[in-house]
């Protein structure tokens, strides 16, 4: 059993080996895959009968019929204003900002500037702290 599921036969071929082991009898030196030797098994599944679809396209009379009893304006593009300045000045828009419009220009903040201290007496500040730190713990 395990040799038949390790081999790759077709369940055809398992059944008939069953069947001989069963009858006792010797086992064949070929088994063919399928019911048949000239291959697989002749038996074809009826088609199902579907009714035909109607056809999607259209005949050449009933196009012609929708065409002469059409009543509607015939197509007409709308009339464009193509100005080939403003198209330049776009595209060259886009090359120097990266979109069709101009980027906004930043806000303007007033920077108040603190004056800058004495470089001696932010040294002498710096000598006093360290003093005061030298004092408590030497204490």
């Amino acid at each position: 059993k395990t040799m038949m599921e390790e081999s790759k036969l077709t369940n055809y071929q398992q059944r008939v080996l069953r069947t001989q082991m069963r009858e006792g009898s010797s086992l064949p030196t070929r088994v063919n895959p399928h019911h048949s030797k000239d291959g697989p098994s002749s038996i074809q599944k009826k088609k199902s009968q579907t009714p035909p679809r109607p056809s999607r396209l259209k005949s050449q009379q009933t196009i012609q019929l929708e065409i002469d009893n059409d009543t509607s304006e015939p197509y007409r593009p709308p009339v464009s204003s193509y100005n080939s300045e403003k198209e330049k000045e776009r595209l060259n828009k886009i090359l120097v900002y990266g979109t069709d419009k101009p980027l906004p220009k930043p806000k303007v903040t007033s920077v108040v500037a603190k004056p800058p201290k004495d470089r001696l007496m932010r040294s002498k500040m710096k000598l006093m702290s360290v003093e005061n730190f030298l004092l408590k713990w030497s204490d």
